[in-house]
């Protein structure tokens, strides 16, 4: 057991949305409830979004929190032998320069704890972890993460550990691109580990978060608001094999013509494969005056409208996950 815890697009969203405007949420717009049909090439725009923004802001969160954990303990081991030959105990630690175990490095603060705990090389109640990383990767193969992260120790036991976590800057270089990350969290975590193999539960609420993507070039913002997502995550040798999530979050995206925002929700557990695709799982994104249905199996994602939300499919396409991935962003 182990605590470790192009766009080739063929229609960029800016353009869309300045054409459907009632889809996006308005933003300019005195005729935003008067009927406007959201564009199917919009509608898959934000199933992209809706798909693999917050599957990545999982990602980000889970990898920091591993990352800083490896700083941790590899920092305990290096001090405790130092300290050992001064016959001194550590009250604090305060900006310690720690090589990462996978590269890169981290700036390392603690207060909070006690003598004992400081160097235990685990995260203990009541302890504050401030960190600076540097393309730090907790592991050998595993995404360098940059940025600062602040993480307080709510409860630690044998079994799980609940911190709350602030951002600033926070980012991680992912298969298909970095993405970034500002605000607060509160995440509750629990892991086995079965010999190079680990699996990861973690459980993470936001009111909100900034996010950035920079995807094939692409630079887009997005807010998460009301953030209720439960993640699994399946490392080896702490690198991620494939993850699942489950949950309800509202996004928003401001653009040049207008803003878009809606409410997206899997229906049950969504999977990821390596790079953050999905894989399979069905999504409901709900906007102002449409319903997008979104159901992801054999590497196909079929895209249905109700406009109105009336119950009925007005309209539908089904095109490649392949597609989801250079819309989004």
């Amino acid at each position: 057991m182990s605590r470790s815890i192009r766009r080739t697009a063929r229609f960029p969203l800016a353009l869309l949305c300045t054409t459907a405007l009632a889809a996006c949420g308005g933003g300019g717009s005195s005729n935003s409830d008067a009927g406007e049909q959201l564009s199917l090439d919009t509608a898959t725009g934000y199933s992209a979004n809706a798909t693999l923004v917050s599957g990545d802001a999982g990602t980000v969160l889970d990898t920091s929190v591993l990352a800083a954990q490896s700083v941790v303990a590899t920092q305990a081991t290096v001090a405790a032998a130092h300290e050992s030959a001064q016959g001194v105990s550590a009250l604090a630690v305060t900006n310690a320069t720690v090589d990462c175990a996978g590269g890169g490095s981290a700036v390392l603060s603690i207060t909070g704890g006690t003598a004992g705990s400081l160097l235990n090389g685990q995260l203990d109640a009541g302890e504050v972890y401030t960190l600076t990383f540097m393309d730090c990767s907790g592991a050998t193969g595993a995404a360098a993460v940059s940025g600062s992260l602040t993480m307080t120790v709510v409860t630690a036991d044998a079994n799980t550990l609940s911190v709350t976590t602030e951002a600033v800057a926070l980012s991680a270089a992912l298969p298909r691109g970095s993405v970034t990350l500002n605000g607060d969290t509160a995440r509750t975590v629990s892991s086995t580990t079965n010999g190079t193999t680990t699996q990861l539960t973690s459980h993470f609420t936001s009111e909100s978060l900034g996010l950035t993507t920079h995807y094939d070039g692409r630079t887009a913002n997005f807010s998460l608001s009301a953030v209720d997502i439960t993640r699994q995550a399946t490392l080896v040798d702490g690198v991620l094999q494939g993850s699942s999530i489950n949950g309800t979050h509202t996004m928003g995206l401001t653009l040049p013509n207008g803003s878009a925002r809606y409410t997206v929700a899997t229906q049950g557990s969504a999977t990821y494969g390596p790079t953050g695709l999905p894989i399979a799982g069905t999504w409901a994104i709900t906007l102002p005056h449409a319903a997008v249905g979104l159901a992801i199996a054999n590497a196909l994602a079929t895209i249905t409208i109700d406009q109105g939300k009336d119950g009925t499919i007005d309209r539908s396409i089904t095109v490649p996950v392949s597609r989801l991935a250079s819309d989004a962003g």
